[in-house]
């Protein structure tokens, strides 16, 4: 009988097996037939539809609503929350086990036989039914270090969120700068194709008149067409610019046309570098995120220590005993009740936590040296930040310093001048290349200063105060 019971168990398996798992050419072969329908997206999710709209976003608005709806910040403050629970949890106890048995005899609880004095007598055992309690006692200082490494890990966590949200309403401002330098490239290039337009209109009369010729209208045409086209790209850049703007905010942001409102025009402080530096490696949140993951490593090595001393555990029961039946033939036991006290102590026979100290030690020296090369890469990127940055300063002063008004001048003189027949029109659209290649210099420079404002501020690790 047991050889065929096993023997219809084997096949249930066996079919069962075969059943959930197919060789690997039908595997491969469902993969295929179905790829489509396991790929397909499922009818119950839910997906708000898109629904476009345009606004205009000044500075103080956007930062505004970045600091309120930022998934990225958003997801990492789950982090410090996270940590908190973890600090929290550190400073708890272990908790006690309840423990409830019994037991039944199952050869002779409903059998009898002849008991001691002749008559029948049920021959069941003792059974019993007992409530325990067990508590592990940490000794050795576990709990104290154990909440000290997660107090340390929380602050390592609080600082690396500063240092997120600063980053973040650092690329926030270069991505709104962006957004304004490709605003006055647009601004620009239609001005001067507009000017442009206007000239061509100014040439079909003079043209019809007879007081110029077919190829000075004919220049202008094409002049005009390359600055259209220039505006075009420029347009293009100046979309791509402000809809980056949209991946700061939230979800439903995605769907907004923003139209940017400041300039780039904002002044440029000067730095004591030393001074800099100095606060910098003092007080920027990433260097203080490293310096408390060391202290929680260096806390770590300290409860690696205190790992190694066994804990106890302790058990405190009760126990009740059923008698039997007073005639048993064997052992006429009466009932009875039990207390039962114990204590457990791990034997540190074969893993006495060296390595865990081991560990632990690796695990502080390796977070020493990442505080120092961290120091290391701050200084540098400080440094190489400050020599971008001034020579940046430098560019656009040489702008501030009356390039730009002679550019404008000069060409409002050969407009002046070819309206009075006192210049050729080569001249004057050479005037217009100049100029708009000099004030597409100077908005660049004036880009390149605030950016490198920006990257100064971010090495610095100060807290960004920007305005547009």
């Amino acid at each position: 009988m047991r050889s065929v019971v096993i023997a219809v168990l084997s096949l249930v398996l066996a079919r069962a097996a075969s059943a959930a798992d197919p060789p690997p050419h039908e595997l491969l072969s469902l993969k295929d037939d179905q790829r489509a329908t396991w790929g397909a997206p499922r009818s119950t999710w839910q997906v708000e539809p898109s629904t476009p709209n345009q606004e205009t976003l000044t500075w103080n608005d956007f930062i505004n609503e970045v600091l309120a709806a930022n998934l990225d910040y958003a997801a990492a403050r789950y982090d410090v929350d996270m940590a908190a629970a973890d600090a929290a949890a550190a400073r708890l106890l272990p908790n006690p086990h309840l423990s409830l048995s019994g037991d039944r005899d199952l050869t002779f609880h409903n059998e009898y036989g002849t008991g001691s004095d002749g008559q029948p007598a049920l021959l069941r055992q003792v059974e019993s039914h007992s409530v325990g309690f067990d508590q592990t006692i940490e000794i050795g200082g576990k709990r104290r270090w154990r909440s000290r490494v997660a107090d340390q890990s929380l602050r390592s966590a609080a600082a690396t969120l500063d240092d997120f949200l600063r980053n973040l309403k650092l690329d926030a401002a270069s991505a709104y700068a962006d957004a304004l330098s490709a605003q006055a490239a647009v601004e620009r290039l239609r001005e001067v194709a507009d000017f442009l337009a206007q000239l061509e209109q100014a040439q079909q009369r003079r043209l019809a008149s007879g007081d110029i010729g077919k190829p000075d209208l004919t220049q202008t045409q094409l002049e005009e067409a390359r600055f259209r086209s220039d505006l075009i790209e420029a347009q293009t850049k100046a979309e791509a610019a402000r809809l980056e703007l949209a991946t700061f905010l939230g979800r439903k942001r995605g769907q907004t046309y923003f139209e940017v409102s400041g300039a780039l025009t904002r002044p440029l402080p000067q730095h004591d570098l030393a001074a800099v530096i100095s606060d910098a490696l003092r007080d920027r949140p990433d260097l203080i995120a490293l310096r408390h993951a060391r202290d929680a490593a260096d806390s770590g090595v300290s409860l690696a220590k205190a790992a190694r001393i066994p804990d106890i555990d302790l058990s405190l029961g009760y126990a009740h005993n059923d008698g039997v039946a007073l005639n048993h033939p064997i052992d006429p036991t009466p009932a009875f009740n039990q207390a039962v006290i114990g204590v457990s102590i791990p034997i540190p026979l074969f893993d006495r936590g060296r390595e865990g100290v081991s560990r632990a030690f690796a695990a502080a020296e390796q977070a020493r040296v990442q505080v120092a090369a961290a120091e290391l890469k701050a200084e540098v990127e400080i440094r190489a930040a400050d020599a971008e940055y001034r020579s940046a300063r430098q560019r656009l002063e040489s702008y501030r310093g009356g390039i730009l008004n002679s550019a404008d001048e000069l060409l409002e003189a050969q407009r002046f001048s070819y309206s009075h027949g006192a210049a050729t029109l080569l001249e004057l659209l050479e005037a217009q290349r100049s100029a708009n290649e000099t004030r597409a210099d100077y908005e660049q420079a004036l880009s390149d200063a605030v950016r490198a404002e920006i990257e100064f501020e971010r090495a610095a690790g100060v807290n960004p105060d920007i305005a547009f």
